[in-house]
């Protein structure tokens, strides 16, 4: 055969995610523990925590897989003096296959107090992609195709999104969508032409609940959905107990595509740092060995006013 099965899924990555009459359900960064920086795709979360947030995840999915995707992420919120109001600042390298997509996000959040234990935040996220894809990596039945001897060089598409974010110490609910422009990828031919894609919209629930089970343990359900235009829905549910108000251990099941497993540690009432593990079920599961992601975060009181923790949202 042309192919071998890596290098062939390697090229259908590619070749789904830059032609226009079919979809790619995995446009923007995926995370399993999405719970722990919800600022990635709601910039209604923008201060929740009430301190300046940094957070670092760094994700390896489907390793062994040849193209598979790599992301890293760097995130950063904070309240400002006036506490109604919060900033946030994230910035994603998301890598699959022969294509690499830069993000650069600002986020701007309203707060207010809807009774005295829950809050209502509304916000606004504003940003670019910066898109390349290097088709040189590619191995295809034709060489010489200019359809796939044509590289797109960073090429720069402005975005916005909203989201609205409900919580209290005990529960959560958001609604977004993170980039509402359905700009265009596309690589330029002499003549005309050439590969593009359209990239689509993407929609988020989200929702936790925190159970008190007794004095040392909690129980943690949550759940994200995610809508992507011509894409069918994707789902992760998942359950956390939370001991000694410490370590949290874990496990989800995002539908029809694996088993996940995490463990955070809270090292210090500032900083914490966790693992997730994902078992692929789907076909892919037969040229992997499952996904990894990385967690740390540290909360910096530079405000000196002082902030709970730990937060369970």
């Amino acid at each position: 055969t042309i192919f071998n099965i890596k290098l062939a899924a390697l090229s259908l990555f590619a070749l789904t995610l830059l032609n226009t009459n079919t979809s790619f359900a995995q446009q923007d960064a995926q995370y399993s523990m999405y719970m722990f920086n919800p600022l990635t795709v709601n910039s209604a979360y923008a201060g929740t925590r009430d301190a300046l947030s940094v957070t670092m995840i760094g994700r390896k999915q489907w390793v062994g897989f040849d193209g598979a995707p790599s992301t890293a992420t760097l995130s950063i919120h904070s309240p400002l003096r006036n506490e109604a109001f919060s900033l946030g600042l994230s910035i994603i390298q998301d890598e699959i296959g022969p294509t690499k997509n830069t993000s650069f996000y600002g986020d701007v959040a309203y707060r207010f107090d809807v009774s005295s234990k829950s809050r209502l935040a509304f916000g606004l996220k504003g940003g670019l992609d910066m898109f390349s894809a290097d088709f040189g990596q590619l191995r295809v039945a034709n060489a010489d195709d200019i359809q796939y001897t044509t590289a797109i060089r960073n090429q720069l598409m402005p975005n916005f999104g909203f989201g609205a974010y409900l919580h209290s110490e005990k529960y959560y609910v958001g609604l977004s969508a993170p980039k509402v422009i359905r700009n265009t990828y596309k690589g330029s031919l002499q003549g005309g032409g050439g590969l593009e894609s359209i990239q689509d919209r993407h929609f988020f629930l989200t929702a936790g609940y925190t159970f008190d089970l007794n004095s040392v343990v909690e129980i943690i359900p949550s759940f994200m959905v995610k809508a992507v235009e011509d894409a069918p829905l994707s789902a992760d549910v998942n359950v956390n107990f939370f001991f000694y108000e410490k370590l949290w251990i874990g496990g989800g099941y995002r539908i029809d595509d694996s088993f996940i497993a995490n463990i955070v540690y809270h090292f210090t009432p500032k900083f914490r740092a966790g693992y997730a593990y994902d078992y692929t079920l789907s076909q892919l599961g037969d040229y992997n060995t499952g996904t990894h992601e990385v967690m740390i975060n540290y909360d910096l009181d530079f405000l000196g006013k002082g902030f709970r923790t730990p937060r369970r949202f």
